[in-house]
């Protein structure tokens, strides 16, 4: 509409003195003026400069003014620019018809030319006001209906439109999808790279399901079908997104649908110098077989896409009744969890970890157990997976670290130092602060730091190499020990492990065999203790249960032997008189 800061006006007459006087009483340092001598000069001039206003002589040669004025009432940018009609003045019948072909307002002939020049600047304040109206409208609409990261239609946008779909599907008997779409693991990226990359993240996810669903045959042809445009992408909010079909033949073209998103994914997001793997888990719930009604379709698909996360992640369920049962045990186990965190019904217990020289108890790993004040255990393969999913690890984790810490001062207190082993969880070690929570534990609990060891797993700690050097150096300054979990059954890069400024390799009880079993089982153990001779580092083996098993490790310097052959994890009190005890006649095979 303006250009170097002129408002521009178009005025349209064939009288060559009728423009020159509007041009006269209009132009100004803020209005610039254009002129055309007949309907389809107008046009033209209209088209290319979008004029913030125009007067339009009624008789005009090559288009009138109601026909100009009516075609510019059909044009993208002419709905609501003001339009003011030049009639003469007892031509009632013009005025009429001017209204009658969208025009704002009218002039009489002969003009009252201070009159125009007043009555144009009122005008312009006025469309002005609208045009401001409209945008805040547009604005208002744009935060309640979309989402403001990805711009996809949000979850209001979303419900709005599947209640009318759904209607339209039950009024023509057809069946219609509803994907839940799940980013597995998504938090790890905002912990470990900040809420700005995984911002970037989700912004890229949103134009690959959109690119990928635009390249869909299927859902190209589920949306050339529909009579109306569907939100049929929508952010859910975070890391969840929807997929809406309509007008499905059957199940399969939901299914392949899933199947086509979750093979868009095997390609890595680029965020900035880093290469991010995100996978999706998809529930997907059928209307009207799972779902009448929009809430109930997507409570289904959400349900169902739990159970996909529970399958391994990165597949598509379909929603059954029979999930709805087993959401709701699950949902009761996290408030029950939630209240035992409360009422001292989540313990530690010990496992002996015994020197393979002295056959003593130099150490316990800590191993948290559920007992319910009802009874009986509830094992932590059942609620240590809810703990992580609902963020309860971080308080599961502080308690045991602080039990952990004030049982071995206990015992220490009483004459036997025992290093106390406590493992972390990934949620635990990306936490900011978490070094300086094991440096308020020892603190307060008075436990020398050479008597705590803190247990990683492979994959935690190479999942970001580099900034985890970084963190284990921070613990590391902090005077305890840290142990390598699980060793064997993730990936480690040797330039790295090299680096890390760790004390101990936890060889898995998946390893464990003895002089009898394969060839390669024996081997990969001796591999394991030459690169921890190498490195200089100490080693524990777990799951020892027979002593034929000890045999193989005798070429360890420094090892520690656990396994159900000396304890199983037991409560403290067990713990005491076995501290006493020496192991040395079980090791007769070493």
């Amino acid at each position: 509409m303006s250009i170097e800061g002129k408002v521009k006006i178009l005025v349209s007459d064939d009288d060559l003195t009728a423009r020159i006087l509007m041009k006269e009483t209009l132009a100004s340092d803020s209005i610039e003026v254009l002129e055309a001598e007949n309907g389809e000069r107008a046009i033209e001039q209209f088209e290319q400069h979008n004029p913030a206003l125009l007067l339009l002589d009624v008789s005009m040669p090559k288009m009138n003014g109601f026909e100009v004025c009516e075609f510019i009432r059909k044009h993208k940018n002419g709905k609501h620019i003001p339009i003011i009609m030049v009639t003469g003045s007892d031509d009632i019948d013009s005025i009429h018809k001017s209204y009658a072909v969208g025009a704002t307002d009218f002039i009489a002939k002969p003009i009252k030319w201070p009159i125009l020049g007043e009555r144009v600047k009122y005008i312009l304040r006025a469309s002005q006001a609208f045009a401001d109206l409209v945008t805040q409208q547009q604005e208002l609409h744009q935060l309640a209906f979309y989402d403001s990261l990805t711009g996809l239609p949000n979850r209001q946008y979303l419900m709005q439109d599947l209640k009318r779909f759904l209607a339209m599907a039950k009024r023509n008997d057809y069946q219609a999808a509803m994907l839940f779409i799940d980013l597995d693991r998504f938090k790890r990226i905002n912990d470990t790279m900040g809420h700005s990359y995984g911002d970037k993240l989700l912004r890229k996810v949103a134009h690959r399901l959109q690119a990928n669903l635009r390249d869909s045959d299927t859902f190209a042809r589920v949306s050339a079908e529909q009579t109306t445009e569907a939100p049929q992408l929508s952010s859910f909010g975070g890391d969840e997104f929807t997929i809406f079909l309509s007008r499905l033949n059957d199940p399969n073209e939901a299914m392949l649908v899933a199947e086509r998103v979750i093979r868009s994914f095997s390609t890595p997001f680029q965020l900035e110098q880093y290469e991010v793997v995100v996978t999706p888990s998809i529930g997907i719930s059928m209307f009207p077989n799972d779902g009448e009604d929009a809430e109930m379709l997507l409570k289904n698909a959400d349900t169902a896409m739990y159970f996909a996360k529970q399958s391994g992640r990165c597949c598509y369920k379909f929603y059954q009744d029979s999930m709805n049962s087993k959401a709701a045990a699950r949902l009761q186990l996290e408030q029950d969890l939630r209240q035992a965190l409360k009422s001292n019904e989540i313990v530690p217990f010990y496992q002996p970890q015994v020197c393979a020289r002295s056959g003593r108890i130099v150490g316990v790993e800590a191993l948290v157990r559920w007992l319910p004040l009802k009874g009986g255990i509830i094992p932590p393969d059942e609620f240590i997976p809810i703990a992580e999913e609902t963020g309860l690890i971080n308080e599961l984790g502080r308690l045991v670290l602080e039990q952990g810490c004030y049982q071995a001062k206990q015992w220490l207190d009483s004459g036997h130092s025992v290093r106390m082993a406590i493992n972390v969880s990934a949620h635990q070690f990306r936490q900011h602060d978490f070094t300086q929570t094991v440096a308020q534990v020892l603190e307060q609990s008075q436990l020398p730091p050479s008597l705590l060891e803190l247990e990683l797993t492979e994959s935690v700690i190479m999942s970001d190499a580099e900034e985890n050097i970084a963190r284990l150096v921070e613990l590391k300054s902090l005077g305890v020990s840290l142990a390598v979990d699980d060793f064997g059954t993730g990936y480690s890069s040797l330039s790295y492990l090299k680096r890390f400024p760790i004390d101990i390799l936890k060889i898995d009880r998946s390893f464990m065999c003895d002089v009898n079993s394969a060839l390669d089982d024996v081997a990969i153990v001796e591999a394991i203790l030459a690169l921890a001779e190498s490195l200089k580092l100490g080693v524990i083996a777990e799951g020892i249960e027979y002593t034929s098993q000890i045999a193989i490790l005798k070429s360890s310097n420094e090892l520690l032997l656990q396994g159900y052959l000396f304890s199983r994890p037991v409560a403290a009190e067990y713990i005491g008189p076995l501290l006493s005890q020496n192991f040395t006649h079980l090791m007769a095979e070493l």
